[in-house]
């Protein structure tokens, strides 16, 4: 299946590969990585990073490849890694994410060759991101045939189930993906140039309400932003349950797709901003809950 990219996009993606500091495949490397999308796609081309920020949030919410996270050390937040840890790893290359840390290359650099994958892209389409960020990250681990390899996977097991809906009656099926927001009756609602959104679509869903793309692929709204989805569609809640404070508030069993039993709870991990293997795991999450 061909991913269709904008001009703009392409040729920041060629940009990045043309830049990316490389290593050869095979040779050994003590890999870091700062965000958990660089860290679901270096261990989907077969590394073992040796430092990982916020490796028991990456264990709980993504959970792709736990099992070769053991000995693998924290580092620190996301937001803000530790510079001592570190530099008491010693590593040899550090993946990471353009958007958390494009103010902290200069320190990182210090320490060890840096890639920053654009994971933010200015051209909004983050299911494009995806790709080309692990193209990249190929490229950079010497690992670039293995990339290839993921990402043809990756459309090929989606578009084996978009056969198996073609036809039922998910075909077509309007969808609206949120994640609740702990603690208040909030959620964050994920827009079409999102990746989640992108993939349901090319699944065989439709969208369930025409929402403007947004810097991020989600705004947040409140249970009245809900009132429009018809008893038709239904929202594919990421989370195990739906929240008491969604449940409690006098708005919840109004809400017309509520009322239809349009919630669809699919379960965690669901971690929408991941890589080939997190997406994929959602989609088949999603097809399963709305089936059964």
């Amino acid at each position: 299946m061909v991913i269709r990219q904008t001009r703009r996009g392409f040729l920041c993606g060629a940009l990045s590969l043309l830049a990316a500091p490389r290593l050869d495949a095979g040779e050994p490397r003590r890999l870091v990585t700062l965000e958990w999308l660089a860290t679901e796609i270096a261990l989907l081309l077969g590394e073992r990073p040796v430092g990982v920020a916020d490796l028991d949030g990456y264990r709980r919410w993504v959970s792709i490849e736990n099992h070769r996270l053991d000995g693998a050390v924290d580092v620190g937040g996301r937001q803000q890694p530790s510079m001592e840890a570190l530099n008491r790893l010693q590593p040899d290359l550090i993946l990471s994410s353009a958007l958390r840390h494009r103010a902290l290359e200069h320190r990182l650099l210090e320490i060890a060759p840096t890639q920053l994958l654009d994971d933010q892209p200015e051209n909004g389409d983050l299911l494009t991101a995806v790709y080309t960020c692990t193209k990249v990250a190929g490229e950079t681990l010497g690992r670039s045939a293995e990339a290839t390899a993921l990402l043809a996977d990756f459309d090929t097991k989606l578009a084996v189930i978009a056969a198996d809906i073609a036809g039922s009656k998910l075909d077509g099926q309007p969808v609206l993906v949120a994640q609740p927001l702990p603690g208040v009756p909030r959620l964050r609602i994920f827009t079409a140039n999102s990746a989640v959104m992108q993939v349901l679509v090319r699944a065989g869903f439709s969208a369930a309400l025409d929402l403007a793309p947004e810097p991020f692929g989600f705004s947040t709204i409140g249970l009245e932003g809900l009132a429009s989805l018809d008893g038709k569609s239904k929202l594919v809640l990421l989370s195990d349950e739906v929240p008491a404070e969604l449940q409690t508030s006098a708005l919840w069993p109004m809400l017309p797709v509520v009322a239809s039993g349009g919630v669809v709870p699919v379960g965690l991990p669901s971690w929408p901003f991941g890589g080939p293997a997190s997406l994929l795991g959602l989609v088949t999450n999603t097809v399963a809950k709305l089936r059964a």
